[in-house]
C-alpha cells in the first residue's frame, strides 16, 4: 500500500497534468452538485459490506459543533457501471474498486470543472479499508477545501461592501447581499441574514486582547472566556440576558493559519441565559500582532426548525474571505 508521502506525490503530477491544458479545461462543463454532497463510485457488493461501512464512518461521520447530529457529507451512491456521462460530472467523486494494483490518486477537473475525483483501488476489501483509514484527514479535508471554495464563489456572485469594516478593524471580508448590519459600534459589528423557514444565521466581529491565549492555557478554555466576557458584553441581548457558551457540549478548537496569521478556531453552542434559544458557532481568533489583538470573527445560527449543517459551512466559508488591509 502507498504511503502518505507517496499519495500526495500523485496527487500533485496528476493534478499538474490535468491543469497544463487550459484550453482543454476550458471546454470542461460546470460541476454539479450540492454543497458538501459526495458521490461514491462504488459495486454494489463492496458498499454493502465493510468497505461501505468504513467509507460511511469516515465520510458521514457527524460535522463537528452542530447540537444534532448531522453528517459531515451527504453521500450519494453510484454502482460502477453507472459512472458515465452526467454522473461523470459531479463535483466530488470517490472512486473505489478492486484492482489488481494497490492505487491512491487524484484527479482534478477530469470531466467537469471545478471537480476532483480520488481513486482507491486495492487487490483486496481489506486493502480498501487500509487505504481509506490511513488517508481519511487527506481524502476529507481534499474535499472540505473545495467546498469552501465553491461556497465562497456562490458568495461572491453578490457581495455586501462594508465600510466600516475596513475603517474600524482593518479588514474586509466577503459577505453575501442578503446579510444587513443588525447593530454596530466601532466595537463591534453584528450582521445577519433572515431565514425564511425560521430564524437566523449571524456574523459578529470584535476584538480580544494580544494576551487572551496565554502560553500553556488550553485554547478552548481561553476561547470560551473570550465569548462569556467580552463577546457577552457586547452582542445585544433583550432583558439584559447574555450570550453565552453553552457548557453541556464539549468545544472542538483547532489551529490554523489565515491570512499568513496563527489562527484558532473553535465550534460549539451558544445559549442565551434565561431565555430559551441555543444554536451552533464557530469562532475564529485570529492573532494579529499589528494591531496587538486578536480579531474575532464568529458565525453563529438560530434555526430551531431547520437543519444546520450547510448554514454552518456558508458561515465558515464567509469568515475565511477576510483579507487584513495592514
Amino acid at each position: 500500500m502507498k504511503t502518505l508521502y507517496a499519495f500526495i506525490i500523485t496527487v500533485v503530477v496528476l493534478g499538474c497534468g490535468q491543469n497544463s491544458n487550459e484550453k482543454k479545461t476550458a471546454y470542461l462543463p460546470d460541476s454539479v452538485g450540492g454543497i458538501n454532497g459526495l458521490q461514491v463510485v462504488i459495486a454494489e457488493d463492496l458498499w454493502r459490506g465493510p468497505v461501505g461501512d468504513t467509507i460511511r464512518s469516515i465520510f458521514a461521520s457527524p460535522a463537528p459543533g452542530l447540537p444534532q447530529e448531522e453528517p459531515l457529507f451527504t453521500l450519494n451512491h453510484l454502482p460502477l457501471a453507472q459512472f458515465s456521462d452526467f454522473a461523470r460530472t459531479y463535483r466530488n467523486v470517490l472512486h473505489v474498486a478492486l484492482a489488481e494494483t494497490d492505487t491512491l490518486a487524484m484527479r482534478k477537473n477530469a470531466y467537469a470543472q471545478p471537480q476532483i475525483i480520488a481513486f482507491v483501488q486495492g487487490k483486496e476489501p481489506q486493502d480498501l479499508i487500509q487505504a481509506l483509514i490511513e488517508q481519511k484527514t487527506t481524502l476529507t479535508q481534499t474535499f472540505l477545501i473545495q467546498e469552501i471554495k465553491e461556497r465562497q464563489r456562490r458568495t461572491m456572485i453578490s457581495p455586501l461592501a462594508i465600510a466600516g469594516l475596513t475603517r474600524d478593524f482593518g479588514v474586509e471580508l466577503n459577505i453575501p447581499s442578503a446579510y444587513h448590519i443588525a447593530a454596530e459600534s466601532s466595537a463591534y459589528y453584528w450582521l445577519r441574514k433572515e431565514l425564511k423557514a425560521n430564524g437566523s444565521t449571524n456574523i459578529f466581529i470584535y476584538e480580544a486582547p494580544l494576551e487572551s491565549f496565554p502560553e500553556g492555557t488550553n485554547p478552548a478554555i481561553a476561547m470560551q472566556h473570550i465569548r462569556d466576557s467580552i463577546g457577552a458584553m457586547l452582542l445585544p441581548v433583550e432583558d439584559g440576558s447574555k450570550f453565552i457558551t453553552d457548557n453541556n457540549y464539549q468545544l472542538h478548537t483547532e489551529s490554523t493559519t489565515i491570512e499568513d496569521r496563527m489562527c484558532y478556531v473553535t465550534k460549539g453552542l451558544w445559549t442565551i441565559d434565561d431565555a430559551f434559544m441555543a444554536g451552533p458557532f464557530v469562532t475564529f481568533a485570529i492573532r494579529d500582532e499589528t494591531r496587538e489583538r486578536y480579531l474575532i470573527l464568529e458565525g453563529f445560527t438560530y434555526a430551531p426548525s431547520m437543519s444546520k449543517r450547510d448554514l454552518q459551512f456558508e458561515l465558515e466559508s464567509i469568515l475565511r474571505t477576510v483579507r487584513f488591509l495592514d
